[in-house]
């Protein structure tokens, strides 16, 4: 039992980045924008958020910075897409490199090349004594507290979409933005604030990856991570209750893979490192015919 507790604990761990991530790239999606450059926020919210955390011993701050940096990188996606008609994918690959290189070069130049890498202050926990010794469900709810948040922006979102006539509308705009235009849907602002949300939440996932799951930051940690949340959201067809259900299956294989190589120590790593994308596409294989899209995502939009 200890043993399955333990295994959800660290599934609820990893599963908390890839829901944040592609709860991000869902929530821009709804109105159009597809978030493609997810990795490179992720890369780059973690290298400045682990800074500011362990320069100033605040993990609440780590997480201010890479909330930052994730809405200054949507700010300047939807600006770029929305000014000048750049296409988002080819705009997308962009962000994403400028992203990877901007994480090391912000890295080297605050911290530098040092034996001992920093390391981020403790983030609180949620439950005592209590919720930690329940069986399997403390797995779930012994956890930091941007695992909550993580909960609570899942409902809040199922909710906007589901139960608020503004969540019907930017629905609305991810299907036929020229219709919702006509009807009085400002597109262009609501555009312009699901991107930098959505953008948002993948600079907290960024932040979570180097403050609570490494503790630290490395180059290329995001491990790919901010792909596989692509595969994921179109797993759940964007929809934010089913985001949550992606996150804890691939976080639960990528959680095995690494049991895997303890467990099976002739094991080839590089098989167990693939695991994870070659489960992506295993699914999207298997749900294909289930899969649904936004008619106008990645497409731009002007009145003319």
């Amino acid at each position: 039992m200890e043993a399955i507790t333990t295994f959800v604990s660290q599934t609820v761990l990893y599963a908390t980045v890839y829901t944040l991530v592609a709860l991000g790239i869902l929530i821009g999606g709804r109105a159009g924008i597809f978030i493609i450059f997810g990795e490179g926020i992720l890369l780059t919210s973690a290298s400045t958020g682990l800074i500011v955390a362990s320069s100033t011993q605040n993990w609440f701050l780590g997480f201010l910075m890479g909330a930052f940096v994730g809405g200054a990188a949507g700010l300047a996606f939807i600006y770029l897409h929305e000014t000048y008609k750049v296409n988002q994918f080819l705009l997308g690959i962009i962000f994403f490199i400028l992203g990877a290189g901007l994480s090391d070069l912000i890295y080297k130049l605050v911290i530098g090349v040092t034996l001992t890498p920093p390391l981020a202050p403790p983030t609180p926990v949620v439950g005592g004594k209590i919720l930690s010794e329940l069986p399997i469900l403390s797995g779930f709810l012994h956890q930091s507290v941007v695992v909550y948040f993580m909960y609570a922006a899942i409902l809040i979102a199922w909710w906007f979409y589901y139960g608020t006539k503004v969540g019907l509308e930017t629905r609305a705009i991810g299907e036929n933005p020229k219709v919702a235009d006509m009807v009085g849907v400002n597109v262009t602002l609501r555009r312009y604030l699901v991107t930098i949300i959505g953008s948002i939440l993948i600079g907290i996932a960024g932040a979570y990856l180097a403050i609570v799951v490494i503790k630290t930051y490395a180059s290329g940690m995001g491990g790919g991570r901010g792909f596989m949340a692509i595969g994921i959201t179109i797993f759940a067809s964007w929809k934010p209750q089913r985001a949550l259900v992606g996150g804890l299956l691939f976080a639960a294989v990528e959680v095995f893979s690494f049991t895997l190589q303890i467990a099976a120590k002739n094991f080839p790593y590089q098989l167990a490192l693939m695991m994870p994308f070659l489960a992506v596409l295993l699914i999207m294989m298997i749900f294909k015919k289930r899969i649904e899209f936004p008619a106008s995502v990645g497409d731009p939009y002007s009145r003319e």
